[in-house]
Parts: structure tokens; C-alpha cells; sequence
């Protein structure tokens, strides 16, 4: 069977109204391997696949067909790829998240709730923002240090200096700008679009100590990922 026709089994396997929290206008994923590219289109009542690329895309998958197919037959994830540096995602995150519970008999693992804190960050800090033009613009005059921790003995540290994210594992040396403390199931719900950083914080499921000013400027570029 094809990539393309794997690609195209897979979505048209979705039981359209298991997906209730579709955004209203439907979903446009393109995903693009090698020299080659589809277009699916989802929306409340069918889905609609085409073999060529559609502007105004939600998300765009960039990869190679190897990696594909790796992730396709579950032998690596979508985090490891992305760290890896072997595959890119443009748009919201959570738009893709909302397919986990339609794709959970496939063999297909998106990796977040296996990995570490440290992973998922860097994953999407130095893996997808780092190539997003539009918040790398975000951060030119951005210096800053979040240290972020799910109090299961995960902790790391966000640095924003030059332009550039980077992720390092373990806490920030010296003293960090905000430090941002949650539950793993709290970051879990962030990284799946189900909450945001703002309302955890409000609701006291996470708690942030620094400078707020600065790590609400980090919440603007979280919410256009999550």
C-alpha cells in the first residue's frame, strides 16, 4: 500500500462524530512527505482528501516519507521525530491532539503524555517555534528565563535570548525571570488545547512566581501553539 494510501485509509476511518469539539469552519491539515503532499479536509460531517496543497491551511505536517511511515506503523513518535528534527508542524498543536481519541486503534503515537516534560518543551520550543518566522518576530527583543517543573521531578528551563528558545534539562542557573509549577495531568490539558495557561493559573491548578508581566508575554506564544 501506498503512503498515500495509508494516509488516506487512516482519515477516512474517522468516525466524524467522535470529533464534537471540531472547530465550526472544519479542520485543513496539509501534510507534506518528500516530493510528495495531501490536503484533508474535516469537517462535522464527512472527510474530504485531496492530492494536492490548499492554501489557508489550520496545519501543515512537513516530513520525509521514511519518517512517515515510521510514525504511521508506530515505531516512533511524533515528539521524537519532531525532536529529532525530522519533521515540522505549522499551527496549533491541539488541532492534531484532537484526532488522539479517533486514531487510538491505530498503532500511531503522538509521544506527550509518554515524555518527559524536558521532551514535549523542547520538542516545541526548539523544534517548531524556533522555525516559526512569526513568533521568532514575537521574541526579537524578547530576554528571558521560565523555569518550568510538574512536581513528579521534572524541571527545565526556557531560555529566550538572541532570538532563539532553548530548552535545557534541569532547573535555570540563577535566579529564572518566572517559574511556572503544575501537575502533569495540568500540563497535559495545556498541551491538548483543553485549558489554557491563563485559566489553570486563574483556577490555581498552576502557579506562576516572577515576573508576571513577562510570563504572560510567554503565554501569547504558548496559545498560538496549544
Amino acid at each position: 500500500m501506498s503512503l498515500k494510501d495509508k494516509l488516506r485509509e487512516l482519515f477516512e476511518s474517522i468516525d466524524m462524530k467522535s470529533l464534537e469539539d471540531l472547530p465550526k469552519k472544519g479542520l485543513k491539515i496539509g501534510i507534506n512527505f518528500g516530493n510528495d503532499h495531501i490536503t484533508v479536509f474535516l469537517d462535522r460531517s464527512k472527510t474530504s482528501i485531496v492530492e494536492n496543497k490548499l492554501d489557508n491551511l489550520d496545519n501543515e505536517i512537513i516530513t520525509d516519507e521514511e519518517s512517515l511511515n515510521q510514525l504511521l506503523e508506530g515505531k516512533v513518535s511524533l515528539i521524537d521525530l519532531i525532536m529529532q528534527g525530522k519533521l515540522y508542524i505549522s499551527g496549533k498543536l491541539s488541532n492534531l491532539l484532537k484526532l488522539v481519541n479517533v486514531f487510538k486503534a491505530k498503532s500511531i503515537s503522538l509521544g506527550f503524555e509518554g515524555s518527559s516534560l524536558y521532551d514535549v518543551l523542547k520538542a516545541v520550543f526548539e523544534g517548531i517555534c524556533n522555525k516559526n518566522e512569526e513568533i521568532l518576530r514575537q521574541i526579537r527583543n524578547f530576554n528571558a528565563t521560565f523555569q518550568f517543573s510538574d512536581f513528579e521531578g521534572s524541571v527545565c528551563c526556557l531560555i529566550i535570548d538572541r532570538g532563539k528558545f532553548i530548552v535545557k534539562d534541569g532547573k535555570c542557573e540563577g535566579k529564572p525571570t518566572a517559574s511556572i509549577s503544575a501537575e502533569r495531568e495540568v500540563w497535559n490539558k495545556i498541551f491538548n488545547g483543553e485549558e489554557s495557561v491563563g485559566t489553570v493559573a486563574m483556577n490555581g491548578e498552576a502557579k506562576i512566581e516572577g515576573n508576571l508581566i513577562q510570563a504572560f508575554k510567554l503565554k501569547t506564544i504558548i496559545d498560538k501553539i496549544f
